[in-house]
């Protein structure tokens, strides 16, 4: 995609006009159907606030290639190592989030049986919940010091 395909593609995605995109960059609108149809290219200042203007980074401007695809495909991106650090980070996340709602109806329980029943919460469930967020955490913890490895 080009210079032009991505600033018609962007401005469409914004639900602007071309007179309204241009009145914002105080140029004409037949100055940004030029831009647009690739027989003249905004100048360097102009193409910033373009960029701005549209909510998007200077690369996914003038890149011919959707900026996603780069980063899969090219670069630090493609190495083994890389894949993984990223493959454990998601998982990272997926498990805090999961300790998160563990957490959370753990409190619940535990409220629920001082509070409601007004009795002490049972043995088996302490020792149940004590013993599953201790596996998570520790789960956690190597999955964090492989990240730091990495």
């Amino acid at each position: 995609m080009a210079l032009g395909d991505n600033i018609k593609k962007f401005r469409e995605e914004k639900c602007l006009t071309q007179q309204q995109l241009a009145d914002k960059l105080y140029v004409s609108r037949q100055t940004v159907c030029r831009w647009e149809n690739a027989s003249r290219c905004p100048d360097l200042i102009t193409a910033k606030k373009l960029a701005l203007e549209l909510d998007v980074s200077m690369d996914e401007l003038i890149s011919d290639e959707d900026i996603d695809d780069i980063k899969i495909n090219y670069g630090l991106w493609k190495s083994g190592k890389m894949q993984n650090k990223m493959r454990l980070q998601e998982f990272h996340k997926k498990l805090s989030n999961f300790m998160e709602i563990f957490g959370s109806i753990y409190i619940v329980i535990i409220l629920f049986f001082q509070i409601q029943l007004d009795m002490s919460v049972p043995s088996w469930c302490m020792i149940g919940f004590c013993g599953a967020g201790i596996l998570l955490i520790m789960a956690k913890l190597l999955i964090l010091k492989r990240l730091g490895k990495m």
